[in-house]
C-alpha cells in the first residue's frame, strides 16, 4: 500500500513540477524554473523506479508482459508513464 502512495505522489508531483518549471522557463523566470524542473526530473525517476519494481513484483503478469511493460516504461518514459499510470496499473 505504501508503494502505491509513493507512485501516485511521484507521478502527480513530477507532472506538476515539470509543468510549472516549463511555464516559468518560457516566461524567462529562470531563477525558480531550474529548481522546479530539477524536482520534476527527480520525481520522474522515482516514479520510473517504483513502476519497474511494481511491474516486476506483479503476479498477474506473465514474464513477457513484464518485459514489455518495463521496456515501454523506460524507453518511452513520457508516454509510457502516462499509459502505465492510467491503464497499466489496473492490470498489475
Amino acid at each position: 500500500m505504501k508503494n502505491k502512495v509513493f507512485i501516485h505522489t511521484s507521478f502527480i508531483g513530477s507532472l506538476i513540477f515539470s509543468i510549472i518549471g516549463s511555464i516559468l522557463k518560457l516566461n524567462y523566470n529562470s531563477s525558480f524554473a531550474n529548481s522546479f524542473l530539477l524536482l520534476g526530473v527527480i520525481l520522474t525517476f522515482i516514479f520510473l523506479m517504483l513502476g519497474v519494481i511494481e511491474i516486476n513484483k506483479s503476479k498477474k503478469l506473465s514474464s513477457k508482459q513484464k518485459t514489455f511493460w518495463t521496456i515501454g516504461l523506460i524507453v518511452f518514459f513520457n508516454i509510457g508513464s502516462l499509459i502505465y499510470y492510467f491503464i497499466g496499473r489496473k492490470r498489475v
